[in-house]
């Protein structure tokens, strides 16, 4: 086969490696021009191979990357107190401390300080001073938290248990009274029972009336539900009679009534109160809000979880380093 001389772009008799190939212009715009003195193979004019420069170092700015600058900025190396102030542990005002851990609810929901360390917790009383009138509600978070704002700084609410807060007190307001309205099933429930949910149901049978349930025995460890409080679904009613039974337990008879009540209304504002991901219109947000106001623990929900978190205007600003 014969032989195909080789393209003007490679040397000849030399292999096409890396660096040694060149492209020609007529116009001379990508070569630099020759020596004076060039020598020459097979009559044609021989070039240095082509070597690449080594890099440029890169211009120092000044400026930090992105990671490291926030590094920087948000965790110094001599640790400050937190800025965010989450009112998850306060004793509430006339109330005293608890053994360390104890935040169940209580007749007011308010849960028990912990005498444990309290670093990450500004000691705050969970009173409704505490609560501002003048929220002004800006938007959600994820369709879950809502942020509001006013002239000490930016809080930010968990929607579910604020609305959770409200309907464990209006609860417990209409129990005492024996006002709890329940609402009749189109068809009876039919719930088989363990045994220990057994032995609850029948402690708390008479309190599960007053809570707005209509529960009759159907047979061995089996009771039908005929009745359920009025804010709850009846596709939610199975699991929410199941969650107070368990969550009663074999304590039923141990505990004061004020506890039981407290427990059921935790169970049932639980269930009924607005979710998560749940988009809410600017009216239903200021009525949240304007409630929450209201209610005598408007910091944390009845089972101890907090409700606010506030960021005062002061920490925004040492955060922009404008302080």
């Amino acid at each position: 086969m014969g032989g195909v001389p080789p393209p003007a772009s490679v040397e000849a008799g030399a292999p096409a490696r890396y660096g040694q190939a060149r492209y020609d212009s007529a116009a001379g715009e990508h070569d630099s021009a020759p020596p004076a003195t060039s020598p020459t193979i097979g009559g044609r004019e021989a070039r240095a191979p082509f070597r690449l420069s080594p890099p440029r170092p890169e211009p120092h700015t000044g400026i930090l990357p992105l990671g490291e600058a926030a590094l920087s900025l948000y965790a110094p190396a001599q640790p400050r107190p937190p800025s965010v102030e989450a009112f998850s542990s306060v004793v509430p005002i006339g109330g005293s401390a608890g053994p360390a851990g104890a935040a169940g609810p209580t007749e007011k929901g308010c849960p028990a300080a912990s005498s444990g360390s309290r670093s990450s917790v500004a000691p705050l009383t969970a009173s409704a001073d505490e609560f501002p009138l003048d929220l002004r509600p800006l938007g959600q978070v994820q369709e879950s938290f809502i942020v509001a704002t006013n002239a000490d700084g930016l809080w930010i609410i968990d929607q579910h248990v604020a609305h959770e807060r409200i309907l464990f007190e209006r609860h417990l307001r209409l129990c005492r009274e024996r006002k709890v309205e329940g609402q009749r099933l189109l068809l009876p429930i039919i719930v088989e029972l363990k045994p220990e949910q057994q032995a609850a149901f029948e402690d708390i049978a008479g309190e599960l009336g007053a809570n707005g349930f209509e529960v009759e025995p159907f047979g061995q460890r089996t009771v039908a539900i005929k009745s359920a409080p009025a804010d709850i679904p009846a596709d939610g009613t199975q699991r929410l009679l199941l969650e107070i039974l368990d969550g009663v337990g074999p304590e039923a008879r141990a505990i004061s009534l004020d506890e039981l009540r407290a427990r059921i209304a935790a169970s049932v504002s639980c269930h009924a109160a607005i979710k998560v991901n749940m988009p809410l219109e600017r009216t239903k947000m200021e009525w949240l809000l304007k409630e929450l106001s209201l209610t005598e623990c408007p910091m944390t929900c009845p089972h101890g979880r907090p409700i606010v978190l506030r960021y005062s205007l002061k920490e925004i600003q040492k955060a922009f380093k404008r302080l």
